[in-house]
Formats: C-alpha cells, sequence, structure tokens
C-alpha cells in the first residue's frame, strides 16, 4: 500500500482515533495495530515498537499464531532500523519457529531479510549473505516475486560495501527489471539508490548517478517513505563530493542531517552525519569535519562500517590540523574498537562451535540408544529360545557396550581438542589479519602524510620571516614531527614486521632484537622458512616475552636463542632480572596468551625462574603438525 506524505500522516491519525473508540472488536483491534506497527516503521520507531507489543498482548491472549509471529517479527524490524540489534535478534528468533510451523513463507524471507541487515552493519558479510540468500531460495521456491527485488537488492549492497561493485551491477539489474514488472515503486527506490553508489565506483558519468538518486527521491516521496526518501538525499549528496561540487554538496548533506534529526532514527542520523563529515574533510574544512566526527560516535556506534569511516576521519583531520596527539587518541581508540569487534566475533565463532559440538554429542547419544534398544529386542528373542544363546549374546552385549563407551569418551575429547583448537586459531588469524591491515593503514595512510607535512614545512619556513624565538619553535616543531614519523614506523612495524613476512624469522628478530639495547639474538640451525602462521606466532611470542622482561625483570641483560631444525623448533627467551615463583604466581595475561598460542600449535612451554634470573623456553614438534 503507497501514500503521499500527506496522505499518509492522515491515514495513520485516523487509525490511532478509530482504536482509541474503543468500540472495536479484538480482531478489528489487531488489524489496526498491526497496519500502526508496520506503517511506523520507517517514521517512528518508537511508536512502532509500542503498537507492535500492543497487538503481541492481544494476538498472544487470543491464541492468534500468525499474529503473534508477524508482530515479533515486526518488532524485531524496527528495533533494527532503530539501532538496537541485540532486542531485534531476540524478537527475530521467537518469530521464526512460528513461521516454520505455519509455513509462512513470506514471514520467513521476511525473518532471514532482517537477520542479514543485522549481519550487514556488524560487517558480518559471510553471514549476511548466506541470510540473503535464504529470504531468495524461500521466495524463488514459491514463485513468489514481489519480495525478491528488496532481497537481490541488499545481496547487491554487501557486494558493495566488499568494493566488488561488478558482481553488485547483474543483482541490481535483476532487482530492477523485477520492481518495474510488479509496479514496487519502494523496490525500485532502493535499486536506483544502489546503481547510483555503483555509477560512482565504476566511473559513470556524474549526471547518471545524479538521475538515479533523484528519481529515487521522486519515487519514496510519492510512497511517503521518509526514512529512504532520506537516504536517497544521502546518496545526492555523495555523489556531489565525489565529484567535487562542495558547494552542491554540503547543502545538500546539511539538508539530510536535518530531516535524520527530525525522523529520529539514531543510524540514518549517524549516516547522514558521516556523509557531511566526509564532504568538509574533502573540502579541507578540517576542524569542523572532525566535530562533525565526533557527533556521529556520540549518534549511533553500532555500524561497524561508519565507525571505521569516523575515526579515519578524525586520525586524518587532526594529523593535518596539526593535533598529533588527538591523531595518536583515535588511533588508539579505534584499535581498541577493532580488538574489541574481533573479541566478539571470536565469541560468536565459539559459542557457535559450542552448539555445532552439543548437536554432535545428542546424535552420538540418539545413535547409540537406538543400537541399544535393537540389541535388547534381538537378546529377548534369542533368550526365548535357547539359554546359552542369551548368554553369549549378553556377554557381547556388555562387550559392545564397553567399546561404545570407550569410543564415545575418546569422541568426546577429540572433538574439545578441535573445538579449543579451531578457537584459538580463529583467534590467531583474526589478530594476525587485523594487525596486518592496522600497519597497513598506518604506515601508507598516516605514515605518507606526515611525511607530507615534513617536506611542506621547510617551504613555509623558506618564504617567512621568523624571529629566533621563532626559528627554535619551529626546529622544535620539526624535530617532534620526526619523533612521530619515527614511532609511528617502529608501532606500524611491530604490528606486523615485512622483514618477517619476506625475509623470515632470523631477518625480522635480528632487527627487533637490534632495537632493544639490553636484547641479544643467537641463531642456530638451518634458514628454511616455516610456515606463515608458525612464524607469525613465533615472532609474538617472543616479542611479548621480551616486552615482559623490559617491564618486570629489572634486568640488565636478555638472551633470545631460535634454534630451527628440519623436525624442531624452540626458541628461549632470558634474562638477568629479579625473577619469580611460577608455582605462586597467577599468570598475566601476556602469559597466558602465549601458553594458549604455543597449545595451538601442540607445542610445549617451560618456565625456570629464581632471584638470578628467568629462562622461558617453547619447543614445537613440527613433525606433528605435518
Amino acid at each position: 500500500m503507497s501514500f503521499s506524505s500527506g496522505v499518509f500522516c492522515q491515514n495513520l491519525d485516523s487509525l490511532e482515533q478509530v482504536l482509541q473508540t474503543g468500540k472495536l472488536t479484538v480482531g478489528d483491534q489487531i488489524k489496526i495495530l498491526d497496519d500502526l506497527n508496520w506503517f511506523y516503521n520507517s517514521v517512528d520507531a518508537g511508536r512502532s515498537i509500542h503498537y507492535g507489543k500492543l497487538g503481541l498482548e492481544l494476538a498472544q491472549k487470543t491464541g492468534n499464531k500468525k499474529m503473534t509471529g508477524t508482530f515479533l517479527k515486526n518488532i524485531g524490524v524496527s528495533y533494527y532500523m532503530d539501532g538496537v540489534n541485540d532486542t531485534a535478534m531476540i524478537y527475530l528468533e521467537k518469530a521464526k519457529p512460528i513461521a516454520e510451523n505455519l509455513n509462512d513463507y513470506r514471514m520467513l524471507a521476511a525473518i532471514y531479510n532482517t537477520y542479514a541487515n543485522i549481519y550487514r552493519v556488524q560487517s558480518m558479510y559471510n553471514e549476511a549473505i548466506e541470510n540473503y540468500l535464504n529470504a531468495a531460495k524461500t521466495l524463488e521456491a514459491h514463485q513468489d516475486i514481489n519480495g525478491l527485488t528488496l532481497i537481490y537488492s541488499n545481496i547487491a549492497g554487501i557486494y558493495q560495501i566488499m568494493a566488488n561493485h561488478r558482481q553488485a551491477l547483474p543483482y541490481l539489474k535483476k532487482a530492477e527489471q523485477l520492481a518495474i514488472k510488479t509496479k514496487d515503486n519502494e523496490g525500485l527506490g532502493s535499486v536506483y539508490i544502489a546503481l547510483s553508489d555503483v555509477g560512482l565506483e565504476l566511473g559513470d558519468p556524474k549526471d547518471t548517478s545524479v538521475q538515479y538518486a533523484q528519481k529515487a527521491m521522486k519515487l519514496f516521496g510519492q510512497t511517503g517513505n521518509r526514512l529512504f526518501e532520506n537516504k536517497a538525499l544521502q546518496t545526492l549528496a555523495k555523489v556531489y563530493y565525489h565529484h567535487h561540487e562542495y558547494n552542491v554538496a554540503v547543502p545538500l548533506a546539511r539538508q539530510a542531517v536535518d530531516r535524520a534529526k527530525d525522523l529520529g532514527f539514531a543510524r540514518n542520523t549517524a549516516e547522514a552525519l558521516t556523509i557531511m563529515s566526509n564532504t568538509l574533510f574533502y573540502q579541507g574544512h578540517y576542524a569542523r569535519s572532525a566535530e562533525v566526527a565526533i557527533e556521529v560516535l556520540a549518534t549511533d556506534s553500532t555500524d561497524i562500517n561508519i565507525i571505521r569511516n569516523i575515526y579515519s576521519n578524525l586520525v586524518l583531520a587532526n594529523a593535518y590540523l596539526g593535533h598529533p596527539d588527538l591523531s595518536y587518541k583515535y588511533m588508539d581508540r579505534y584499535r581498541e574498537f577493532a580488538d574489541r569487534h574481533t573479541t566478539e566475533s571470536y565469541q560468536k565463532s565459539l559459542s557457535e562451535l559450542q552448539v555445532r559440538y552439543e548437536t554432535q554429542k545428542k546424535e552420538l547419544k540418539i545413535e547409540a540408544l537406538e543400537k541399544q534398544h535393537q540389541l535388547y529386542i534381538w537378546l529377548g528373542i534369542a533368550g526365548a529360545l535357547l539359554l546359552l544363546i542369551a548368554l553369549a549374546f549378553a556377554y557381547i552385549r556388555y562387550r559392545l557396550a564397553v567399546s561404545r563407551r570407550k569410543l564415545a569418551e575418546k569422541e568426546t575429547q577429540r572433538l574439545e581438542q578441535e573445538k579449543q583448537l579451531v578457537a584459538v586459531q580463529a583467534t590467531l588469524d583474526g589478530e594476525t589479519a587485523e594487525r596486518t591491515r592496522l600497519a597497513r593503514d598506518l604506515h601508507d595512510g598516516l605514515g605518507s602524510m606526515l611525511s607530507a607535512v615534513k617536506l611542506n614545512l621547510p617551504q613555509v619556513q623558506g618564504n617567512a620571516l621568523l624571529e629566533s624565538v621563532d626559528v627554535s619553535r619551529f626546529q622544535k616543531a620539526m624535530g617532534m614531527l620526526d619523533d612521530s614519523i619515527q614511532e609511528l614506523r617502529r608501532v606500524a612495524h611491530h604490528m606486523m614486521p615485512e622483514s618477517l613476512l619476506r625475509f623470515g624469522l632470523k631477518v625480522s628478530l635480528s632487527d627487533f632484537c637490534a632495537a632493544i639495547p639490553l636484547a641479544r639474538f643467537h641463531y642456530f640451525g638451518n634458514e628454511a622458512r616455516l610456515p606463515e602462521k608458525m612464524e607469525i606466532m613465533i615472532y609474538r611470542c617472543i616479542h611479548e616475552l621480551v616486552n615482559n622482561v623490559l617491564k618486570h625483570a629489572e634486568a640488565t641483560q636478555i638472551n633470545v636463542q631460535l634454534v630451527q631444525e628440519a623436525d624442531r623448533v624452540s626458541f628461549t627467551v632470558q634474562d638477568n632480572g629479579k625473577g619469580f615463583k611460577p608455582d605462586s604466581t597467577t599468570e598475566g595475561m601476556g602469559l597466558q596468551n602465549i601458553r594458549s598460542r604455543v597449545e595451538a600449535f601442540q607445542g610445549k612451554m617451560e618456565i625456570l625462574s629464581s632471584a638470578q634470573g628467568t629462562e622461558i623456553h617453547i619447543e614445537l614438534d613440527l613433525t606433528k603438525l605435518s
């Protein structure tokens, strides 16, 4: 059902007035509450949730399963629109079994679609694609093309986020054809927004992208969908700042922000503010860009893609403004945010592994019980014929039961070990990928900018007449800038040393120890390259152990030794510090992380410590990993 903006509001007002009369049957109340719940979904999330909960209460009292599932699904969608993803998931999980039991494929497809939307804003793209495809298969199985426009559009959106714009384009064209065929103006408007955005990345003419965005605004204006009309307006502003027409982009972005705040959707407001921050940054208004970026963080921090964009603006804007302390501050905050996101992803993966593990245990138990039941029947029949045969089969049953129990125990232990290894390896892989990306961003992005600033400052000095005090300050600032560049390169290098990836452990550890006056590095054995993950693990362990010595041991000498043989690798970090008591001292987070990394590669770790110093020895058997 489509409404113009005025008619839309009038219909909502009239429905609310009818509801307040109190002269309706329960069925009519449920119908009106369903309409209000859905109509307010893209206008006022708070009201949508309010009417949804009233309708849910009535539907549950009357035992109306279909409407119970519908309200649960719609409330979940409203919470998602309001940026409250955890609560949205709770309602969707309650709605899904109802949709499955009722064989309501449209409700089920809508639930899958909302799941995918939530995963998308959390940067969990594999899960998002999986749920979008589930929604598409559900509708295609029933030859229902009405909802496929939205699904195809959303799948294309994932490919856009992953910068795979050419793969997004076929889905958008399919969605456009379906929307025109079914006269789905809302779906067509969403497609035009996406086509405008894809056109920017594929180098389409500016006019083409502008026309798509304007068509989308017109369609959503006709349907009364103010939320998506504002999304189209944001896209239009993005087109203009992409083509450097900032005098046009800034008023459009400001208009999008004002409209988003009027609508009251936090995520939409954050998206509009992000475009404003980007526009101001590219225009060279770095201070104002940073102010708007801070407002984004205060408005909504649930969309990971927005947060990455905003922290990038804050780091770069403060660098241009000559505020290295603020740049470092926001780099640290972004790193904390990225670490937290990696940890949350790890915890989710761990929970999924636990569920899978428990399911496998139940299946094994059911299978064992079924086989045991069949065995009891056979023994009963045999016992009725001959006592001797019964005794023989009783003995066989006993032996089989013992064997099954042992096999089940071994299988349980194996699954537990695999679960732990997979969880730790997933953490290591995520940490390595994030460190590599952060190191590259720091070196290639901020490092290049700081170097450019350094090259341009002497030119400023050369064109200005400076007092002796100012010259001293200028030279001091240049020295601080040099120190900042060196510190940035050191941080980026230690996050993921390029020498480790290119030349291996010997070169990278030599470089690392050479940078520490107390440390001495000794290498023995062949110099064959190890698997990349193992080299990264060994480097991180030695890095952490040396840092622990520097922080806590009060040592004057550190010896690092690496021995590499054909079937074995061992490394030792020894110091002459004050030592500690391994048996009575609780291991810190650093040692626990090292122990987990070593166990993931089936290695052994030994700690020897006294008042004369500490020695930590780690050994890896390469034959166990082949």
